[in-house]
């Protein structure tokens, strides 16, 4: 056993010192941990993307590696934390408590989002597609933005009786209105420019629904609409549909990049939270 526990390195020593600690949530702890740190953390390193998407994951990984590391010192902090008086007691649970209760908040949204995001149109149903904008670059469309337009295209080629809407303003940062590169981006992809209707001044999701509705309108385009853009996004974005009087009746959806699913997702859910309480 000796030679063992020799053989196990610095590393090693720090995991499997303490008797009284046990490996059974020490390992999987630190495995959860450090995913979520890293995971956390790509965003920003890679983009430079930093808020709630980022700090969330990476404060998580970081608490949870701590404990798995310190395992002995995080069992005495727990024994102290039982032999305090009632009122810390209570502090430290009630904390508890709320963290619990966000979790569990966080796996029934993410449920309502994934469900949301493979919702498929009636078929012969007419429908209007609304492409949400997102970031240009220049005069191409991001990726996340040529993401969505994608799933967009499929849809159109597969119904080609559907008018679209283009849906996105121009940020300070850009120099076209999003709505213009992406409607040129689905001409130059084979779509008729005459099946495809710009809004171009919203900045935010709920703008994109509100504006295009009145795009619709003025048009005559069916009010049943399909909703193109990432999985994370489509459940907000059919509610605000919804508010502005149109049908979401399916969705053309596209996947989110695996280093950036963390942090738009928990975005996503803070977005979702927020609507929520305050009908915005």
């Amino acid at each position: 056993m000796k030679n063992k526990r020799k053989g196990r390195g610095a590393v090693g020593a720090l995991f499997f010192s303490g008797k009284d600690v046990s490996m059974k949530w020490r390992l999987p702890l630190a495995a959860v941990s450090a995913v979520l740190l890293i995971w956390g953390a790509l965003p920003y390193h890679y983009l430079r993307i930093y808020g709630i998407g980022v700090i969330t994951p990476v404060v998580a990984g970081t608490l949870g590696l701590s404990a798995a590391v310190f395992a002995p010192q995080t069992v005495r902090l727990f024994a102290a934390v039982r032999a305090a008086g009632r009122g810390v007691r209570f502090g430290v649970y009630a904390v508890g408590a709320v963290v619990a209760l966000l979790v569990l908040l966080f796996l029934v949204v993410s449920v309502l989002m994934l469900g949301y995001s493979v919702r498929k149109a009636p078929k012969d149903m007419p429908v209007t597609v609304v492409v949400l904008g997102a970031q240009a670059r220049g005069n191409t469309p991001s990726l996340m933005l040529r993401q969505r337009l994608d799933a967009a295209l499929d849809f159109l080629l597969a119904h080609p009786d559907a008018p679209c809407v283009v849906s996105g303003g121009q940020g300070a940062d850009e120099i076209f209105p999003e709505a213009v590169i992406m409607q040129r981006y689905l001409v130059d992809k084979g779509i008729d420019a005459a099946r495809i209707y710009t809004e171009d001044k919203s900045t935010n999701t709920k703008e994109n629904l509100s504006l295009s509705q009145a795009v619709i309108a003025e048009n005559g385009l069916p009010q049943n609409v399909v909703i193109a853009t990432q999985e994370f996004h489509q459940y907000r974005s059919a509610c605000y549909a919804r508010s502005a009087g149109l049908t979401p009746v399916g969705t053309a959806t596209c996947g989110t990049p695996g280093y950036l699913l963390l942090n738009y997702w928990i975005r996503e859910f803070a977005g979702i939270c927020r609507m929520w309480l305050l009908h915005s």
